[in-house]
């Protein structure tokens, strides 16, 4: 009976997170029509129309470049930065290093806002906004204390034995870290590649604030469809659509090494 309970339980869950998902993917195939009819149309002849109106949008395709820009570089540079400074913090002695873990972990639990507002000001005097490189900078900023406490979880698993061995033969500390924590901890760096590029392609409240008209990315852009004259909802689902359909896609292809991520992540934090 338990075990049946347990089953229906997990059942109602997967629908309740999962129906949201499919309405957004079978509304982006409707007409409008089909899509507010009363009651549901469950069988109907789907249309790509939507998606033709969304691909012919010059500032929907734009702000997709922008995204992609945005996030991979900015997650690069965060994880360069973050490998770097978890391979110092697993080298140092005990006592000193969870005192410095501990300062990455008050700045990983720090509100994006508290950056945010004098980065605004900062720029706006520099004459900086609407530029790609202080919005990549606020990302890789904010995503650093996310990779190094990551990372360290992944560095700790790798003996300390190689890194001994490899310092006898005569190796220096950025050579060890280049030839043997980089390559042991590949599955590590790609997980923490992946969050970090996941994190930032979600991110709106940041990009709402600091994009313009040539920086905007998804997140915002997608905030076009709802008009004064009302939400469309086909365009507004299809772009949905095509906003999620690369992230499930990349999530797909490393599932394994990206669970286990956000799952030492989750202990460690």
């Amino acid at each position: 009976m338990r075990k049946m309970a347990f089953y229906i339980a997990v059942l109602v869950l997967i629908v309740v997170v999962l129906f949201p998902l499919y309405w957004v993917v079978v509304t982006s195939v409707k007409t409008t029509k089909d899509a507010f009819a009363i009651p549901p149309v469950w069988f109907f002849e789907p249309t790509w129309e939507n998606y033709q109106r969304v691909l012919n949008n010059g500032v929907f395709i734009r702000a997709f470049m922008n995204s992609v820009l945005i996030s991979i570089t900015a997650s690069a540079i965060s994880v360069a930065i973050g490998a770097l400074v978890a391979y110092g913090l697993v080298a140092q002695e005990e006592p000193v290093r969870r005192s410095n873990e501990k300062f990455v972990l008050s700045l990983r639990i720090a509100p994006p806002l508290i950056f945010i507002i004098p980065t605004y000001f900062l720029a706006a005097q520099l004459k900086l906004l609407n530029n790609h490189w202080v919005i990549i900078a606020v990302y890789a900023f904010i995503n650093v204390p996310f990779a190094i406490s990551l990372l360290i979880t992944f560095f700790e698993d790798i003996p300390k034995e190689l890194r001994d061995a490899a310092k006898v033969d005569g190796a220096r500390e950025l050579t060890i870290f280049w030839n043997v924590f980089l390559p042991v901890a590949k599955g590590g760096i790609v997980a923490t590649m992946i969050l970090c590029v996941l994190f930032t392609w979600n991110e709106f409240f940041i990009a709402l604030v600091l994009t313009g008209r040539d920086t905007q990315t998804l997140p915002v852009s997608i905030t076009s469809f709802l008009t004064f004259q009302g939400v469309q909802w086909g365009p507004l689902t299809a772009a949905a659509t095509l906003v999620m359909l690369p992230m499930l896609v990349l999530g797909m292809l490393v599932q394994g090494q990206v669970v286990r991520g956000m799952s030492l992540g989750s202990i460690k934090g």
